[in-house]
């Protein structure tokens, strides 16, 4: 490992004289040197064998251009001299000291900062920098981003930096002025009608859903790789280059338990994340598979090229071919498509042999074909093969190891895959399947807002931010957040609180407006929503809402209960609450209903021997065991009544005696001392009532 020795600016020295210095430092770093090495002189930097990164396909190569030639193809206009090597050795200085993605962002910063200058009336010179020309950097930075975050504090650190090593010839402390404040709209925004813009970090649940359709039924193989990335970014909150990264093997389990191996990329220990229900299960399973499938030829060539790297792979049943002259349809069977059309074999170089053959195994059927050079097949193919096959550099991970090595065109959606040609997917290709103006998921299949037909898109973080506000919102430990999220730090947890603890009720509600039913109700859940909509002028939809509240999982159905304001006032009886809530066709809530009627059953025919033998005090324990067998019964019957809609929310009356943690602790009061009583009994009674509170 190469050592970096860190440039000291000279307060002795002119900036111009510490600015040389500097420069000529930077030209010593190990970029410029040893295999890889960059030309300092070129306008483009290859960053990429310099950086270990998650994923396949990643490129950083930052472009020296000024700030009007910045993401345009053509007339790129280098940003000029001596502010172009000033760039350049603080390009340098980042990548050392900053990471990889920090040379990009430095640039950028750079950038704007040229442009201050030159719209200042003045020459770019680093040396001339002062608080002028960043007050017009920043106006340029608030004007051009729509969350000037990045760039601005960009903007900083080359302050800082320009400073502290006295590169310029003022010192500064200077700092980008909204940083506070757009810190604080990464977690609450307000819109210009005042109301709290909480989730503009997340994806729409009718997003979510739609593109979870595409899942259920694709058939292509972009559809297949988009949502294979979509499932197991919901599977667990993941970033997208952690998943690109999964190996082959990447699925386990523990005692029965289902789950995928990760190595977070922010620093936290290698683990497991485990399936949260048997239908997430399912989901993984579905998008590892077809993710093994789709790519399995593709990754039996890349195994052949990591032993044999400058030879053409061939399919064990065409290796009869290498080294003699070959016809377009074995072309096509070595590349791994169905056919090459003549034009294409012309623009692939592919070169006739200037012989044909009439042997009926190679003509495929017809009288005669032609014949081409094996050797311009094998230089076409291997040109084509990926100039990287790390789909991680940190665990070393090859392609033909990797889960999202595919068939080359596998993105494509219009050109046919070359099953025999590897490629590793990137974060940039997903996310242009996600956003592409014309050609994304969404647009192919017509997936747009409900209300403002839109086409819908979706950024690769949303799903962790999805994941971890629902996280949030139920109140999960901070340490246990982190954790599951993979991050080393739990104070990174705060970036992804985005909307209040009702987030997860409102999707839940969001969910039932735009799915192709409504949520049914029925029981005396349904009459409360009715009298609330009416008392207070609501509609149905948002006084569901309300007495939802907070929805947990459990084991015998979905909890309504807010446990942020007081925890559960019931005793482990949950068939005893208002606030239990089963849901109808729910194969886990049947089977849980039957086991506790069972339970309930034996219980009470206990109750009855015990009564029989004279045993005392037993008929309180009756009476509580007849009312769970009816409500366990009732249950039962309303879960499996076939005149009752799939996916309607059930709850029972309340029973004609429930009782209460408080009220219980009452009644054990007054029992051990019946002299114990207060004038605050009132209100234990009132405690000790059970049904919905």
């Amino acid at each position: 490992m190469s050592v970096i020795i860190p440039f000291v600016g000279r307060a002795q020295l002119t900036a111009q004289q510490n600015l040389e210095a500097f420069i000529q430092h930077a030209q010593g770093s190990r970029i410029f040197h040893g295999a890889h090495a960059i030309s300092w002189h070129d306008n483009s930097w290859d960053l990429t064998p310099w950086v270990k990164y998650r994923g396949g396909g990643r490129s950083y190569k930052p472009h020296f251009v000024d700030y009007d030639s910045q993401g345009r193809s053509k007339k790129k206009k280098p940003l000029p001299q001596p502010f172009m090597d000033a760039t350049k050795a603080l390009a340098a200085y980042a990548f050392d000291h900053n990471g990889a993605s920090a040379p990009y962002r430095w640039i950028i910063a750079l950038r704007v900062v040229d442009k201050a200058f030159k719209e200042l009336g003045r020459q770019s010179d680093i040396t001339a920098l002062d608080i002028d020309v960043l007050k017009k950097a920043t106006e340029i930075v608030l004007s051009r981003y729509e969350d000037p975050t990045v760039a601005g504090i960009s903007l900083e650190k080359v302050a800082e930096a320009v400073s502290r090593l006295c590169l310029c010839k003022l010192h500064m402390a200077w700092k980008f002025p909204s940083k506070k404040q757009q810190n604080q709209a990464r977690s609450v925004n307000v819109r210009a009608d005042g109301a709290s813009d909480v989730s503009g970090k997340l994806p729409h649940l009718k997003c979510i859903l739609d593109l979870a359709s595409v899942f259920q039924n694709a058939s292509t193989s972009v559809d297949t790789i988009t949502t294979g990335w979509f499932a197991l970014s919901m599977f667990s909150p993941n970033r997208v280059s952690e998943i690109l990264a999964l190996p082959v093997n990447c699925e386990t389990e523990m005692d029965g338990a289902y789950g995928l191996s990760w190595q977070p990329s922010k620093g936290g220990d290698a683990m497991t994340k485990f399936a949260t229900s048997d239908e997430w299960e399912e989901v993984a399973r579905t998008a590892i598979h077809r993710m093994i499938d789709l790519g399995a030829p593709a990754r039996r060539a890349a195994a052949w090229y990591a032993d044999n790297p400058r030879t053409l792979y061939l399919p064990p049943e065409l290796e009869h071919l290498r080294n003699r002259p070959v016809t377009r349809l074995e072309i096509a069977r070595i590349i791994g498509t169905r056919h090459v059309d003549p034009g294409t074999m012309n623009r692939m170089g592919i070169a006739p042999s200037g012989h044909t053959t009439r042997d009926p195994g190679r003509t495929e059927g017809k009288e005669w074909a032609k014949l081409y050079t094996f050797d311009s097949v094998s230089k076409w193919v291997l040109d084509q093969l990926p100039k990287e096959w790390l789909a991680d550099k940190l665990l070393g991970t090859h392609a033909k190891d990797a889960l999202f090595c595919v068939p080359r065109h596998a993105m494509s959606g219009r050109l046919e895959n070359q099953a025999h040609i590897p490629m590793l997917i990137s974060d940039s290709q997903i996310n242009n399947s996600l956003n592409h103006q014309t050609n994304s998921i969404f647009r192919r299949h017509n997936l747009r807002h409900p209300d403002t037909g839109h086409v819908w898109a979706m950024t690769t973080h949303q799903p962790r931010h999805f994941l971890n506000t629902l996280a949030q919102s139920k109140h999960l430990s901070q340490t246990l957040i982190a954790f599951w999220s993979g991050r080393k730090k739990i104070d990174q947890n705060r970036w992804y609180n985005h909307i209040p603890h009702e987030a997860f009720i409102e999707a839940y509600v969001e969910m039932g407006q735009q799915a192709p039913r409504e949520i049914m109700v029925m029981g005396p859940l349904d009459d409360k929503i009715s009298d609330r909509a009416k008392k207070e002028q609501i509609s149905k939809e948002e006084a569901l809402k309300l007495e939802l509240g907070s929805v947990i999982t459990t084991r015998y159905g979905m909890c309504r209960h807010n446990y942020a304001l007081t925890p559960c006032p019931k005793d482990k009886a949950c068939i005893d609450c208002g606030e239990n809530t089963f849901i109808k066709g729910d194969g886990r809530q049947i089977t849980e209903a039957r086991k506790q009627l069972a339970i309930s059953q034996a219980a009470l025919e206990n109750c009855r021997k015990a009564i029989a033998d004279g045993e005392p005090g037993v008929e309180r324990w009756l009476l509580k065991h007849e009312t769970s067998v009816a409500r366990w019964t009732m249950a039962l019957e309303q879960l499996t009544d076939p005149a009752v809609t799939e996916g309607t929310l059930i709850t029972l009356p309340a029973p004609e005696i429930s009782e209460t943690k408080t009220g219980l602790s009452r009644n054990i009061r007054i029992a051990e001392n019946p002299d114990a009583v207060t004038s605050d009994d009132g209100m234990f009674e009132f405690l000790a009532l059970g049904g919905d509170h």
